[in-house]
């Protein structure tokens, strides 16, 4: 699992980064990985939030276990960090020239899907429970 890890993350990229403490859960946080190291047998890294720069920097483990779950602590750990979300266009927004990996949506939303909105300086995973017009939903 280590090494998939390394070769998945690498110092210097954009990532984002979850934590489990109370009022955050589902939230996701824009991040740099500055190392990935290993402390007491276990794989973590070092990041800066770039929309919290007042944010402590500190070495936090790849794989947690979620406080809603510490009795099946072994069966359960989530990963705490994964690759930054790439840019979105729609078919008609396409760049002449894509230089990175781009996101292509060709349809509109719908009750049911999975999203992840940015709100509050994070990004929050949810489900669309109801359309409401003009681009918004529920």
């Amino acid at each position: 699992m280590e090494n998939k890890i390394k070769r998945c993350f690498k110092a210097g990229e954009l990532a984002e980064a979850r934590s489990f403490e109370k009022g955050y859960r589902g939230a996701w946080f824009r991040c740099r990985i500055k190392e990935i190291t290993k402390r007491n047998r276990n794989l973590g890294y070092v990041s800066e939030y770039y929309d919290f720069p007042d944010e402590k920097v500190k070495w936090t483990k790849f794989f947690q276990v979620p406080p809603y779950n510490v009795a099946k602590a072994k069966e359960h750990r989530e990963l705490m960090l994964r690759p930054a979300y790439p840019p979105i266009s729609t078919e008609k927004q396409i760049p002449s020239v894509i230089s990175e990996v781009t996101v292509v949506v060709n349809d509109t939303w719908k009750v049911g899907d999975l999203v992840d909105w940015w709100t509050t300086g994070c990004y929050w995973s949810g489900k669309i429970t109801q359309l409401l017009g003009n681009d918004k939903a529920q």
